[in-house]
């Protein structure tokens, strides 16, 4: 029910759109149920947003805030996520051309810079919310990132997970002329969630390319050989797009892999 409400109303008002979806591990879980839906502001009304809002019952507060920055953003997300507590309705802004009108403009000051806000709600109790904020360090080159992402894990007493993470970078970066890729580190409102998202896209990457760095994800999370190839076997010819981890909100080490559908 709750997971095919977001398709229901884009149903209804007729909009085109993208989608891509995502696994995310843990630590003896594994959750599939996620997807993210990308819509361009050039082909959505204001009725239509304020009519999808309205629908997905975001939080007042929270649409107070979406409404004070919606006319910034190039590019409304919606988004679903069911873990093992919940389901969770997610809307971001995205401010790409904002970000990319400043780097024209001073491209030696490549300061980090808001590029989404995220709204996220209990699709039951939309009481229970969060905004989180994820802030771009432009031009950042795979030594940055590693670099960055090294503070991120600097707590974890194991550090298996951020191995696997740089393996996963370093066969990215052997298919890029620029080393570069579009790092974000995400925070949210009174949690402990710290965590990155990279933008992999264009290393042109499918997920059987990175097959034995998965492998290593699903064996130091304990997650069934089983488990693992029955995922795999649906997805490994699928596109590689982003590289999501570090703490959750709940202090839990996490790793999410993002595909195009």
């Amino acid at each position: 029910m709750y997971q095919d409400k977001i398709f229901k109303i884009l149903k209804n008002i007729k909009l085109e759109y993208d989608v891509e979806k995502s696994f995310k591990i843990m630590n003896n879980r594994i959750f599939t149920n996620r997807y993210l839906i990308g819509i361009s502001q050039n082909k959505i009304s204001e009725y239509q947003r304020n009519y999808i809002c309205k629908e997905m019952n975001m939080p007042e507060k929270q649409l107070k805030i979406f409404l004070e920055n919606v006319s910034d953003a190039n590019m409304l997300l919606l988004g679903f996520e069911e873990n093992e507590n919940s389901c969770i309705y997610k809307v971001y802004l995205e401010f790409w051309d904002k970000l990319k009108n400043k780097l024209y403009q001073k491209p030696n000051k490549i300061n980090p810079e808001l590029l989404y806000l995220g709204f996220k709600w209990n699709s039951i109790d939309n009481v229970k919310n969060t905004i989180s904020t994820y802030i771009c360090y432009p031009l950042l080159p795979i030594r940055g990132i590693l670099k960055r992402l090294s503070y991120i894990y600097h707590c974890n007493e194991n550090k298996t997970s951020f191995d696997i993470v740089k393996d996963i970078i370093k066969i990215a970066n052997k298919r890029i002329v620029n080393n570069s890729f579009i790092y974000l580190e995400v925070s949210e409102e009174k949690n402990p969630r710290k965590s990155f998202d990279i933008n992999i896209y264009k290393a042109n990457l499918q997920l059987k390319d990175i097959h034995p760095c998965l492998l290593k994800l699903f064996r130091y999370y304990s997650i069934s050989y089983e488990d693992f190839n029955l995922l795999y076997q649906q997805i490994y010819d699928k596109k590689l797009g982003h590289l999501s981890g570090g703490v959750d909100r709940e202090g839990r080490d996490f790793v999410t892999i993002y595909y195009e559908v």
